[in-house]
């Protein structure tokens, strides 16, 4: 495990649980899963399907009640291993492996269905970790996907505002994870006043991007900014640049959608590419 790799495993971890082990799941819960549906209009999963990056567990929790599957939770974090085990409390047919995603503990064409959300940016190699992902799937198995958008077609006061986050992130994300909270904790009541706040009542402010539009409390903003400011490692796509993530690794791409990021729905190919093995 490369020092990256571990700080990320640490800092992740430490957000998990930072409020304490969160209640079991036990009705479906419209999350991050749901959202990436919802933006592309993808079915639902069936047979065995694959959590790649569960974090805090509650997609994991919610794809079996709400889907009926046998779902396998994969995290790196032990902070995270602890959340999700508290979330898939009693479940039986949700399962949590610790592990990373740039090597699976698992054999080749094993899934039905996979999806990762927020999660293969965040490592130090994420055409890998999706090559990974898709080596798991089954021919034809479908795959939804998440990463941050790199503002490519947006305007140049929005690429400009997001050099300045990733600036101040540069110097906050080496600090400690308490001390990165505390900074999120003091930041969030600013952001909310300044930005969440003013995105619901001006026109100016609706295209404000995601977290900051939609947590309805400053406590509840505090652990999106944790996740914003925390990660070592945190790569960007365009549409374009999303798009190829996953066909680099042997999926065809049905649709894509820009909902807090880039959102891809893709399917495995029958015939899959090894490309950079």
């Amino acid at each position: 495990m490369t020092d990256q790799t571990q700080a990320t495993s640490e800092r992740f971890g430490f957000g998990w649980v930072a409020g304490g082990l969160p209640p079991p799941v036990t009705v479906p819960v419209e999350y991050h899963l749901h959202a990436m549906r919802t933006a592309l209009g993808a079915p639902a999963f069936r047979g065995r399907v694959l959590d790649a990056g569960c974090g805090e567990g509650v997609d994991l929790a919610s794809v079996v009640l709400s889907d009926g599957c046998d779902a396998v939770g994969l995290e790196l974090s032990a902070g995270g291993i602890r959340a999700t085990a508290a979330r898939i409390a009693g479940s039986e047919c949700a399962r949590l492996i610790q592990g990373n995603l740039l090597a699976l503990p698992f054999s080749d064409s094993c899934f039905d269905g996979a999806y990762s959300y927020g999660v293969v940016h965040h490592t130090d190699d994420p055409s890998l970790a999706v090559r990974e992902i898709a080596r798991a799937l089954k021919p034809g198995a479908t795959l939804l996907l998440y990463v941050y958008e790199d503002f490519s077609n947006r305007s140049l006061s929005w690429r400009l505002a997001l050099s300045a986050v990733n600036s101040v992130r540069g110097l906050i994300s080496r600090r400690s994870p308490a001390t990165i909270r505390r900074f999120c904790a003091v930041a969030a009541p600013v952001v909310y006043l300044g930005c969440t706040l003013p995105s619901r009542y001006f026109r100016w402010a609706a295209s404000f991007p995601y977290p900051i539009t939609q947590n309805p409390t400053v406590c509840s903003l505090i652990p999106d900014l944790y996740d914003r400011f925390a990660a070592p490692v945190e790569m960007r796509y365009s549409e374009a640049g999303a798009r190829q993530l996953v066909e680099q690794a042997g999926c065809r791409v049905r649709r894509s959608a820009r909902s807090r990021g880039w959102m891809i729905w893709a399917e495995k190919l029958p015939s899959q590419r090894r490309t950079g093995y």
